[in-house]
């Protein structure tokens, strides 16, 4: 069968779009576990200072590039605060993350997509090969 003009230029827009989206998925998964890796850091400093001793004692903070001389009872609200900060935006971006992946589930039915390596259970209006991106298959709906 012959595919018109315009019916691949919609194609092409919808697959835009579904990569679109796919693309902002995984920036904000990236986000999430950039910021799990960050939150795991404040806790391991918070863990090392909880067990020091004399809150007097000095340790070093790197502050926009410099590091600066501070006393144990000086940084720890601070990074605690930071800490409470990342776990909050992770918890935020994890609602979104899921939001978006809600979204994308969405996206794929209401327009037939099928990810090549997926099980099928009727065929899609077309497929998408993950590697080049292009357009494997077409089913026309009679």
């Amino acid at each position: 069968a012959v595919v018109s003009t315009q019916s691949t230029g919609a194609q092409e827009a919808v697959l835009q779009q579904f990569n679109k989206l796919r693309q902002e998925q995984r920036m904000i998964a990236q986000k999430v576990s950039e910021l799990k890796v960050d939150e795991s850091e404040h806790r391991l400093v918070l863990e090392a200072l909880d067990e020091a001793k004399d809150p007097k004692r000095k340790c070093y903070q790197l502050v926009g590039g410099v590091l600066v001389e501070r006393t144990v009872e000086q940084v720890k609200p601070n990074l605690k605060n930071n800490s409470d900060k990342i776990s909050a935006l992770i918890s935020s971006l994890d609602k979104n993350l899921n939001s978006k992946e809600k979204e994308l589930i969405d996206f794929k039915e209401k327009h037939g997509i099928k990810v090549k390596g997926e099980d099928a259970v009727d065929p899609p209006l077309f497929e998408l090969d993950l590697k080049s991106n292009n357009i494997c298959r077409l089913h026309l709906l009679s």
